[in-house]
C-alpha cells in the first residue's frame, strides 16, 4: 500500500482550506463595503411623494390668482410648456417703438374681440364648458405673454436683416400679428384639448 496517499490528501485539504479562507475574507470585505454604502444611502435626505389624485370636475374656484402659463409657442412648435425664452439666450431687440406698439395694439384688439369667439368655439369642439371668470383668466394670462412673443418675432426679423428705417413696416406689422395670432389660437387649442374631461368622462 502506498504511503503517499495521506500526505497528498492533507496537502490538498490544506490548499482547499486556504482557498476557502481567502474566499471568505473577500466576501467579508464585500459585505463590509455594501453595509457602508447602505448606511450612506440611509443617511441621505429622502423625499416621499404620496399618491396625488385630482378631481377637476369637483373643483370649486373662489378666486383666480397667479399665472396659468398656457405658453405661446411659435407656430405651434414644441410643447405648451416650452414657451419661456431664456433671458440668457434671448438678445432683446431694439425695435422701432411705433412698430412694436402698432403690433401690440392689433394683438390686444384681437384678444378683446375675436379671441373670445375662438375660445368659445374650442370649448364647443372639445365639449368643455368654461365659466366666464375662468375664460377671462385664460385670456389675461395669454395677454401677459404677448409682448415677449412680439419681441421674439421682431428679433427674428432683425436677425434676418430687417431695418425698420429702410423697409416698410406695414407688411411686418401684419406678418408678426398673424404669427402671434396663430400662436395664441394653437396654444389655446392645446390647452383646452388637454384639460380633464368634465363630469368624470373617460
Amino acid at each position: 500500500m502506498s504511503t503517499s496517499f495521506p500526505h497528498d490528501y492533507f496537502i490538498k485539504l490544506q490548499q482547499y482550506l486556504l482557498w476557502q479562507t481567502n474566499k471568505i475574507k473577500k466576501l467579508e470585505q464585500q459585505l463590509t463595503l455594501l453595509e457602508k454604502e447602505l448606511k450612506e444611502i440611509k443617511q441621505r435626505p429622502q423625499t416621499t411623494i404620496e399618491r396625488i389624485e385630482y378631481k377637476f370636475d369637483q373643483l370649486k374656484v373662489e378666486t383666480l390668482e397667479g399665472t396659468l402659463n398656457i405658453g405661446l409657442t411659435p407656430n405651434g412648435t414644441g410643447a405648451i410648456e416650452d414657451f419661456a425664452v431664456s433671458p440668457e439666450k434671448m438678445i432683446v431687440p431694439q425695435p422701432e417703438p411705433i412698430l412694436f406698439r402698432n403690433i401690440q395694439t392689433k394683438v390686444n384688439n384681437y384678444l378683446t374681440n375675436e379671441c373670445q369667439k375662438t375660445l368659445k368655439q374650442l370649448e364647443e369642439k372639445y365639449a368643455y364648458q368654461l365659466d366666464e371668470t375662468y375664460r377671462q383668466f385664460i385670456l389675461q394670462d395669454i395677454s401677459r405673454q404677448v409682448d415677449e412673443r412680439i419681441r421674439f418675432y421682431l428679433q427674428q426679423k432683425m436677425n434676418n436683416g430687417y431695418i425698420p428705417e429702410a423697409n416698410s413696416s406695414e407688411a411686418v406689422e401684419k406678418e408678426i400679428f398673424e404669427k402671434v395670432r396663430e400662436d395664441i389660437e394653437q396654444s389655446l387649442e392645446s390647452f383646452i384639448k388637454h384639460l380633464p374631461k368634465q363630469g368624470g368622462e373617460k
